[in-house]
């Protein structure tokens, strides 16, 4: 078979594209989760040791898919951060060979949560600075509104 035709076979054989998805869903998953174990974690950890300079009480709660930084001043919540994996339904398309797609055909990806709900960007790929730096940037909008 030429290769233009095996990839041709590739592109339509509906065999090798589960088995795509199902290679899909853990390495999405894990990205993700890898994501929030060596990067976010360690920068609210950073935070929070710095923010204690300050008087303020942290609660920091881990599991699988969210890390969630509380900061307490005088035993009242001041602010809430997370940071949590989110699955997406990727839409339909003619072509059907999409990056990190699992069987259910979700893609997965970590975005910023506030008290008021998520921000809807995603900040997979942002370095324990930008964690930091999106950390700040949305306590200072925050203090900025209560002050």
């Amino acid at each position: 078979m030429s290769d233009w035709k095996k990839t041709l076979k590739e592109i339509l054989d509906e065999d090798f594209h589960k088995k795509l998805r199902k290679k899909a869903e853990p390495e999405a998953k894990l990205k993700v989760r890898r994501f929030l174990t060596d990067i976010v974690e360690p920068a609210f950890e950073e935070v929070a040791e710095e923010l204690k300079e300050y008087g303020r009480d942290i609660d920091i709660e881990i599991d699988k898919t969210s890390i969630t930084m509380r900061v307490y001043f005088e035993g009242n919540e001041e602010f809430f951060f997370s940071v949590r994996s989110r699955p997406y339904r990727k839409k339909d398309f003619s072509f059907p060979v999409l990056p990190l797609r699992d069987d259910k055909g979700e893609s997965y990806r970590a975005e910023v949560y506030l008290k008021d709900g998520p921000l809807y960007h995603d900040v997979t790929n942002y370095s324990k600075e930008q964690i930091i730096t999106e950390f700040l940037h949305e306590y200072k909008r925050h203090m900025q509104w209560i002050l």
